[in-house]
């Protein structure tokens, strides 16, 4: 076998794609990871780092051999910057690419085959799509200068303007790097700890831009020179904030917040009128973000009912108000107090009473289940949960609530994350869902990233209870026979493989591993869809339950009367 180390030039063949969009060539046992390659060509590659599973992380040199799909960068900063992860990329192949990595996830960390993935929905545009730029100064050349963190570093590479934003972004970006180096100011150093400026934050609105300029430590001096300065390219259209930020952390605001030039800023999201403030939280892509919550609001309404809406991660509660301007009634759950408040603000502006809406402060694992129990029955009938988590996802108690919710209902999952996403949904599997479909949007065109909404339900019973009732002469019923009936015609509990392993570990004194218990399942022909994840394939050699462990988990199963 051919042996690879640092520094290596090598010619490769590149077959497919990796979940970052880097090529993926395969030679002599190995599998080789090139960053910038694409499927289809043939490249000159730096081998940069070699793992003890055969992976190789190489740097792509020359391309010998283009691939039709290879576009040439408008970026000059492309190579450097990193934002951009698919900038020289046609766009047609960016959303095959993204989609294929959406399904490949459900494979590994899933392990299912089953579920379809739709074709990514796109945007209109590729470039200016971005309503929100954050921005790090650093030091180039002795100068203040702006721009983006290198990969895997706090390295500066400088930009003048970026073409995921709007030309606001190129004039913001202008006005700040003459403020800063016309007023001898100095960008922080995280090594040292030294130097003021450390971000400027700015999102455009329906009316203006929110302009936040980050300092460590002190406040900004010369104030009224940037105000004279911004107006000058933005009019009276911006609002203007100086963050103050002491903590040593990966945090870009910091926790005070001092306003140096006031405006009421709003986006209008499908009718509602949002107030905008340095830690609203917004997608970045309008257009997108417009047509998952449109599809949401068209699905619930072709229903033909009114539904009851619990958001478990509500945010401000935007898309609650906007189910709510709809007939339905919405319950929002958020944790933090602050964005709570601003819900009930947001609701008021927009016309919505506390009957149609109502904003609840607290932690969705104890509030959601509690909530819809103590709904009406008939409002119980047609219950929608929407989940739009942080990148990090569900928190694993919400999931778990999520699960002992015992009235129908239809889960919407909206996620900037595939990774988290499979995890999450995995849980809900395993625990009475079902998933109706998975749909990719292409919120963050020429990276690697994807918003993905997932609508699931919870599955229905699979069997009904009959039960025969005798009565006697003077019509009363005979209650032993009808327990006794219904006794008959119970459906057994539900078995969970955690319940099977407990049973063995019990009684036997070992653990089983829930492949294992579906090895056996299927030998007996038993159904396989109360446990997907349990029929995986691992990725060493799969290992085979001892004949010892074989009856344990026989003896288990006719324990729970499945067998």
């Amino acid at each position: 076998m051919a042996l690879y180390k640092q520094d290596d030039i090598l010619t490769l063949d590149v077959v497919s794609y990796g979940m970052d969009g880097e090529g993926i060539a395969k030679q002599d046992g190995f599998v080789f990871f090139v960053k910038g390659a694409l499927a289809g060509e043939t490249v000159k590659a730096k081998v940069l780092h070699v793992n003890k599973k055969n992976l190789v992380f190489c740097d792509l040199k020359e391309v010998i051999v283009p691939s039709k799909k290879r576009e040439k960068p408008v970026c000059n900063r492309f190579e450097r910057c990193g934002g951009c992860d698919m900038l020289h990329i046609s766009y047609d192949e960016q959303l095959r690419i993204k989609r294929e990595n959406v399904k490949a996830l459900f494979r590994k960390n899933m392990k299912r085959e089953d579920i379809e993935v739709d074709d990514v929905v796109p945007c209109s545009t590729r470039y200016g799509y971005r309503n929100k730029i954050q921005l790090p100064f650093g030091t180039v050349n002795g100068k203040v200068a702006m721009g983006f963190f290198r990969e895997n570093s706090h390295r500066i590479v400088s930009v003048t303007k970026c073409f995921l934003h709007g030309e606001w972004a190129e004039k913001l970006i202008d006005v700040m790097l003459r403020f800063a180096n016309e007023n001898g100011l100095t960008a922080y150093d995280d090594a040292t700890g030294k130097g003021l400026l450390k971000h400027a934050v700015a999102r455009k609105t329906d009316d203006g831009l929110c302009i936040v300029v980050v300092t460590s430590g002190k406040r900004l001096p010369f104030e009224k020179k940037l105000i004279a300065l911004l107006e000058k390219a933005f009019g009276d259209e911006y609002a203007l904030y100086n963050s103050i930020k002491k903590e040593r952390n990966n945090v870009v605001l910091g926790e005070e917040m001092i306003c140096l030039k006031q405006k009421r800023l709003t986006v209008n999201v499908l009718g509602i009128k949002a107030e905008i403030n340095p830690y609203s939280f917004l997608q970045l892509n309008n257009e997108i973000r417009d047509k998952i919550y449109g599809r949401i609001v068209e699905e619930i309404k072709k229903t033909g009912k009114k539904s009851v809406v619990v958001d478990a991660y509500a945010g401000v509660g935007t898309l609650g108000a906007i189910l709510a301007k709809d007939g339905n009634k919405v319950l929002n759950v958020e944790i933090v107090k602050e964005a709570t408040e601003d819900g009930k603000k947001l609701a008021k502006e927009n016309g919505l009473t506390e009957e149609e809406i109502t904003n609840i402060n607290g932690d969705a694992a104890v509030v959601v289940p509690k909530i819809v129990n103590e709904l009406t029955e008939e409002e119980k009938k047609n219950v929608v949960i929407l989940l739009d988590p942080p990148r990090k996802g569900c928190d694993e108690r919400v999931l778990s609530a999520l699960s002992s919710i015992t009235a129908p209902h239809t889960i919407y999952y909206i996620s900037c994350n595939p990774a988290t996403l499979t995890r999450d949904l995995n849980a809900l599997l395993q625990n009475g869902y079902q998933i109706n479909y998975v749909t990719p949007y292409d919120m963050f065109p020429n990276t690697k990233h994807v918003e993905t909404l997932v609508q699931l339900s919870h599955k229905t019973p699979d069997s009904h209870i009959v039960v025969k009732v005798d009565f006697d002469k003077d019509n009363s019923i005979q209650t032993d026979t009808l327990l006794k009936n219904v006794q008959t015609y119970k459906p057994a509990e539900r078995v969970t493989y955690k319940m099977i392993q407990a049973y063995v570990e019990e009684k036997y004194g070992y653990k089983v591993h829930t492949s294992y218990i579906a090895e056996v399942k299927r030998c007996l022909g038993l159904p396989m869809y109360d446990a997907p994840n349990a029929v995986e394939e691992l990725k060493r050699p799969r290992q085979h339950p001892s004949e010892k462990m074989v009856e344990a988990i026989k003896d288990a199963l006719n324990h729970f009367g499945i067998i």
